[in-house]
């Protein structure tokens, strides 16, 4: 299936490991032009030398999200670059159990950028937003509280974000992750330190296994996409049946 991405243009935060690179290289290999950016500059090398080879142009920086000169410099230099911006997908969260960072990262941090990034979309005729939140934001997870709790405030940020701006052309939609294994992540760190509660985790989950980046990505550029040009305000669940409650 064509999913209609040639050409357009995608900055992506938190992009140069896990989920976040996973998304940039699926939409580079869908023909996007992708600009990423993580705090460490040899991560941001790395990740344009994977992604060199595919279709769409790349281009990154080291930068905090958080710091919101930083970041508008950021948007200004990929708009120029790219002349324009049709998708973004806010993919940093502080994930902590300190509250304070979590609301100045993940909210504030969160809705500055999208403030940002909205003149940008707004004059693009396929845009779109597409939030990573998680499962944590959907069931209750003692040890995970602020995170959770955050995770579910973005969610109904995104749900009225969807609602303001559907009439002016941009889609906002989210994916929420349910236990993603990948090399470095809480998981993968999880198996090497705890194998007992690994078992656990994949014993809970109907699938017996627990999901990759690319699964994640897949839905990403799914919904980031002209082949969702229907689906806006939407939160898609990716956990491989974990979550048994209905979604609203």
């Amino acid at each position: 299936m064509d999913l209609g991405l040639d050409g357009a243009r995608a900055l992506v935060t938190g992009s140069t490991a896990g989920i976040g690179a996973a998304i940039a290289e699926t939409l580079a290999r869908e023909g996007c032009h992708v600009a990423v950016c993580s705090r460490s500059q040899d991560k941001v090398d790395q990740m344009l030398e994977r992604l060199e080879p595919l279709p769409g142009k790349a281009i990154g920086r080291a930068l905090d999200v958080s710091d919101h000169a930083a970041f508008s410099g950021w948007v200004g230099d990929v708009t120029d670059a790219f002349g324009g911006l049709d998708i973004f997908v806010p993919n940093v969260s502080a994930m902590t159990a300190d509250w304070q960072a979590m609301v100045d990262t993940d909210i504030l941090g969160t809705v500055s950028e999208v403030d940002t990034v909205l003149p940008h979309l707004l004059e693009s005729d396929r845009a779109a937003v597409v939030y990573i939140s998680s499962i944590a934001g959907l069931v209750g997870a003692p040890p995970l509280a602020a995170y959770g709790a955050i995770k579910a405030a973005m969610s109904h940020y995104m749900k009225s974000l969807s609602m303001k701006l559907v009439k002016k052309g941009v889609r906002v939609n989210a994916v929420a992750p349910g236990d993603i294994l990948f090399p470095g992540g809480i998981w993968d760190r999880v198996q090497q330190g705890d194998p007992e509660q690994f078992a656990r985790v994949l014993k809970r989950n109907p699938m017996g296994r627990l999901g990759t980046p690319q699964e994640i990505a897949n839905t990403v550029a799914f919904l980031a996409s002209p082949a969702a040009s229907f689906i806006t305000g939407s939160q898609v669940v990716v956990d491989g049946g974990n979550t048994q409650h209905v979604q609203g």
